[in-house]
């Protein structure tokens, strides 16, 4: 039986304990992983100046102050306390971080030279729940705002729910994408600048989640005791689910503070400038520098086989804090007390004083406008950005998500035309309509109408666009998509009896699908193409304006699609073509999502304002509640 087996059955033991049992079965759990110098039992925890936390259930120490559960444990010796909770709600929550804030106070004794001896003296400090009434979206976003009043120092450092998953924080540098957990600096008081990204994840741990944890509590113990028996907490962690959802951000700032990324640098608001190239006098390409705006300073980021000090003397001593390296290639200096123009005068002097030179990177890709709207607007955020987002989680590859979007692009384009299209249609009856009924292009003269402005051939060409660019959207796009997707939904243009049958046969495999597809069908797709097919085959046109007195002035009436106004048939199509291949999009993506991911769909009034959108990852079991595609008749904007 593997470590990682062995854990599992352990922790499922721990999720079948009941009342009083369970403190002392998470301890013996612990045990069989944490050895010497470690013992694991309940107790209060006192530091050198007599504060004494309350009595927490699990409390990882070192041996030296062993004895029975219920005694108070040296704070030093104190290397992991967990405050254990059998049903865990908000304000269990709320009560579990202060009495780990008041863990994370407690003075510890000055650290050994750490320069030969690396170990940390901190307690890390967990929350376990055997049950949980909220979802975990929940418990983070609280944990989010209980942060904002606390300094990040006194912050717990996972929240376990068994057999549902974890909430812990990751570090990420900047460009490179991986993350890894991160644990409490060596001691107390010790400020860092470190280049990070700390991000609050969850793990859709489920059966693994006792697995997480004791890998976590492993992991630091190798550093809080250099040579103690614990596994190595890879063996511990095989099989577990590692797919996570990334909430908020954090970064230091130069008094290395943890604070949250602020708004506009986000992923979907800030486009960083393009590297600058230094080259020798040849021209050959040394390296690549740019720099990121963070907090109250900056980041300096450099690729290539120049080091990153060589450039950094050129801002002065105090920019050589230090440099972190990733990856082979990649530098990264620590937070500095500058900004842009700082970065731009540095290179400036680079160039002056030096041989090489710096010159800006030509420009790979070209970023045109799409429209005169941004994320504000719904249709942007939902359909660009907020389906984007729901991608990323799927296609990890770059390759991967260019074919998607190749593929996808068929519809959008389509799409937006015929939105574009819609748009002009309205207006021109609009502005038509106005001018006729104030009588400035219209008049009444005895029993004549006379009209100076033909406004039925424009209309005319106007509709049969939008039609043609919708009907592409939804039978060509959506289908093509639909089938590299594996969801085929050419039956859904077939005649009634083979789509009758194709339906049925989709019924057995995705039944929410087959259902939003016949409401589909019957509620306007059907039509949709009736008309597109009676312009190409039928020579239907669609009827001139007609002109009518009312009240002494002259009213324009429209046309009518399918016995429906223009404008309003228009209309109507396009919200339910945007539902469409929103909702069809975002199943498709949704059936593809990685191991206990899926997608939650956000209500109306906690989407934000200036980026409204519709989903957002969460997690499969212990999530919010599972979005399921389903046919609404609502309009677009309120759904």
């Amino acid at each position: 039986m593997t470590l990682s087996d062995r854990a599992r059955i352990i922790g499922q033991k721990i999720n079948d304990t009941a009342g009083a049992n369970l403190g002392p079965e998470l301890n013996a759990g612990i045990a069989e992983f944490v050895g010497w110098p470690f013992v694991v039992s309940a107790g209060r925890v006192e530091d050198t100046t007599g504060k004494t936390t309350a009595y927490f259930a699990c409390v990882v120490h070192t041996a030296t102050n062993g004895g029975p559960a219920g005694d108070v444990i040296a704070a030093d010796n104190a290397a992991v306390v967990i405050d254990v909770i059998e049903e865990m709600g908000l304000a269990e929550f709320r009560t579990a971080y202060e009495r780990i804030a008041e863990v994370k106070r407690l003075q510890k004794s000055p650290a050994p030279n750490l320069e030969k001896t690396p170990v940390a003296t901190l307690t890390l400090a967990m929350i376990f729940a055997q049950r949980a009434t909220v979802s975990l979206e929940v418990l983070a976003e609280e944990l989010q705002r209980l942060n904002e009043s606390r300094p990040n120092e006194e912050w717990p450092d996972m929240i376990a729910v068994s057999g549902v998953g974890v909430i812990s924080f990751a570090c990420q540098f900047p460009g490179h994408s991986n993350l890894g957990d991160i644990f409490p600096p060596a001691e107390k008081g010790l400020k860092t600048a470190l280049p990070w990204y700390v991000i609050v994840t969850m793990r859709p741990t489920l059966e693994g989640t006792f697995n997480k944890l004791v890998a976590f509590i492993a992991g630091y113990a190798a550093i809080f005791s250099p040579g103690a028996k614990v596994p190595n907490f890879n063996l511990l962690l095989e099989g577990v689910c590692s797919n996570i959802v990334t909430l908020g951000g954090y970064q230091y700032n130069l008094a290395g503070e943890l604070k949250p990324v602020p708004r506009q640098f986000y992923a979907d608001r800030y486009i960083p400038p393009l590297p600058m190239r230094i080259e020798d006098e040849r021209g050959e390409l040394l390296s690549t520098i740019e720099f990121i705006p963070w907090q109250d300073g900056g980041v300096v980021l450099m690729r290539g086989k120049l080091p990153l000090e060589g450039i950094l003397v050129f801002l002065g001593k105090e920019a050589l804090r230090g440099i972190v390296k990733p990856t082979p290639g990649l530098q990264l200096s620590y937070v500095l007390p500058i900004k842009q123009a700082n970065f731009i005068e540095m290179l400036a002097r680079l160039s002056k004083q030096s041989n090489m030179i710096v010159r800006p990177t030509e420009p790979s890709f070209t970023i045109q406008k799409m429209a005169d709207e941004g994320t504000s607007t719904p249709f942007i955020a939902r359909i660009y950005m907020g389906l984007m987002r729901l991608r990323d989680a799927v296609y990890k590859d770059p390759k991967e998500r260019f074919d998607f979007d190749k593929v996808l692009d068929q519809t959008y384009s389509a799409l937006m035309a015929a939105r574009t299209t819609a748009k002009e249609i309205s207006e021109m009856w609009e502005a038509h309509s106005r001018k006729v009924t104030s009588g400035e292009i219209a008049r009444l003269e005895r029993s004549n109408i006379h009209v100076e402005e033909d406004l039925s051939r424009d209309l005319r060409r106007h509709v049969e666009s939008f039609v043609y660019s919708a009907a592409r959207a939804f039978k060509e796009g959506m289908k093509t998509f639909g089938r590299e997707m594996g969801k085929e939904i050419g039956f859904m243009f077939h005649k009634q009896a083979n789509y009758e049958r194709s339906l049925q046969a989709l019924l057995a495999t995705d039944p929410a699908l087959a259902d939003y597809l016949r409401e589909t069908r019957t509620s306007w797709s059907e039509r949709l193409i009736k008309t597109r097919n009676a312009i190409d085959h039928d020579g239907w046109a669609l009827p001139r304006v007609e002109y009518r007195p009312r009240n002494g002035k002259v009213e324009a009436k429209q046309p009518l699609i399918d016995g429906q106004p223009t404008v309003e048939f228009v209309e109507f199509m396009l919200d339910r073509l945007s539902c469409f291949v929103e909702d069809f999009t975002a199943h498709c993506l949704q059936c593809r999502m990685p191991q206990g991911v899926t997608i939650a769909e956000l209500p109306l009034a906690e989407r934000l304002a200036e980026s409204p959108e519709r989903f957002r990852l969460t997690l499969r079991q212990g999530g919010l509640p599972e979005w399921k595609i389903l046919y609404r008749t609502a309009t677009f904007d309120n759904i």
